[in-house]
C-alpha cells in the first residue's frame, strides 16, 4: 500500500513538472519577441535630405512626398536587364502579401539612377507595368546623387565593352524603407536570403513585424 501511495505521488509530481515545462515552453513560443530575418533597421533613423524631381505622371516629387506614409524605395533604371525587373516584381509580390492595413499606407517608389535616359514617358510605361500604384521618379543626376548619398545608395555609369557611346548603371540593389517622418528607417537586401527560403514569404513577414514594432513604439511615445 505504501509503495502504491509513493508511486502515485511520484506520478503526480512528474505530471506537475511536465505541466510546468510545457507551460514555460508554450509561453516562450507565444510571447517570444518576433525577429526579422532579412529586414535590418538602421541604428539611428535619419531624415532624407531635401530633393526635387518629377514623378512619371509629371507632378513634382520631393522629400515631402515621403511624409505621412511608409515608403519602399528602390533605385533602378528602365533598361536594367535583370536586377531591376526582378526587384520590382518581388516588391509587387511583397505588397500583395503583407497585412492589408500596412499595404494601404505604403507607397512604392523607383528612383531612376539613369535620369539622362529615363524620360518621364519611359518611366510611365515601365514602372506602372509592375503595379499601377507604383511611382517612378526622375530627379536629374545631381539631385539623385544627393538623395542616394543621404539614404546610403551608390551608383555610377559603367562603360560597355565595344560600345564606347553606351553604358549601363551599376547600383545598390537594396530596397529602403522610409518611415512617415521621412527618415530612412530600414533596408532589405534580397541577395542575403538564405538558400531554400522563400524571399516573398520572408520579406512580407519581416515587413509586418517591422510595422507592428513601429506601432508599439509609437503607442509608447518612443
Amino acid at each position: 500500500m505504501t509503495k502504491q501511495v509513493g508511486s502515485a505521488r511520484l506520478i503526480i509530481i512528474l505530471v506537475a513538472l511536465l505541466s510546468i515545462v510545457v507551460g514555460v515552453v508554450g509561453y516562450q513560443v507565444l510571447f517570444a519577441e518576433k525577429k526579422m530575418e532579412l529586414i535590418r533597421n538602421f541604428d539611428q533613423p535619419r531624415s532624407v535630405i531635401a530633393f526635387e524631381g518629377k514623378a512619371h505622371n509629371g507632378e513634382t516629387f520631393s522629400e515631402s512626398n515621403l511624409l505621412g506614409q511608409w515608403s519602399i524605395v528602390f533605385f533602378g533604371f528602365t533598361t536594367c536587364p535583370d536586377i531591376c525587373p526582378t526587384a520590382m516584381t518581388n516588391i509587387n509580390a511583397m505588397m500583395n502579401n503583407i497585412d492589408p492595413e500596412f499595404a494601404k499606407d505604403t507607397q512604392v517608389v523607383m528612383m531612376s539612377v539613369d535620369p539622362e535616359r529615363d524620360t518621364l514617358d519611359k518611366l510611365a510605361t515601365y514602372v506602372p507595368a509592375f503595379n499601377p500604384d507604383f511611382i517612378g521618379v526622375n530627379a536629374g543626376w545631381d539631385e539623385t546623387q544627393k538623395l542616394s548619398k543621404s539614404i546610403g545608395v551608390s551608383f555610377y555609369k559603367a562603360p560597355i565593352d565595344g560600345r564606347p557611346d553606351d553604358y549601363t548603371i551599376d547600383h545598390t540593389a537594396r530596397w529602403f524603407v522610409i518611415d512617415p517622418l521621412g527618415r530612412r528607417y530600414a533596408y532589405i537586401s534580397p541577395s542575403q536570403i538564405q538558400p531554400g527560403k522563400d524571399l516573398i514569404k520572408v520579406v512580407s513577414s519581416d515587413y509586418n513585424i517591422l510595422r507592428e514594432k513601429a506601432g508599439e513604439l509609437h503607442a509608447t511615445g518612443q
